[in-house]
């Protein structure tokens, strides 16, 4: 996804000088816009100056804030800065996940919290592999 897909589902857009636009925030009751939409890299950006959460902007034209990233992890070249980021973030995804593991193992059973984190590196090590080795 990039800027004009997310622009296509917005209102009184304008602008469009180096990669910048203004439109309503689908977010809240808005008769101006007061949105900000940036194409930066990798990503794009959305700022609404009335204080909306990006979520709830990207919910209300049926997108998540995953969607706001052109690569996400997967796909595309990735550059030796990436692959050397994503290799320290799989180590210590790892890393975190092993001591969780031996803590229910040797010591006692895991709060939900740290069931939870378990899971969240669980899926990040999952996302990063399929990025790094695919």
């Amino acid at each position: 996804m990039n800027a004009l897909d997310v622009l296509d589902r917005l209102e009184q857009v304008t602008g469009g000088k180096i990669g910048k636009w203004m439109a309503c925030c689908p977010a809240h009751q808005d008769s101006s816009p007061s949105l900000a939409i940036t194409e930066a890299d990798d990503r794009v950006l959305v700022y609404c100056f009335a204080g909306c959460e990006t979520s709830d902007i990207v919910a209300a034209i049926g997108l998540n804030v995953g969607d706001l990233f052109y690569n996400k992890l997967a796909g595309g070249e990735l550059t030796e800065g990436k692959r050397k980021r994503y290799g320290e973030a799989l180590k210590s995804e790892r890393f975190q996940v092993a001591v969780i593991n031996s803590v229910e193992r040797n010591e006692r059973p895991l709060t939900t919290l740290e069931r939870e984190r378990r899971l969240l590196g669980q899926q990040r090590i999952n996302k990063i592999e399929g990025a790094l080795y695919e």
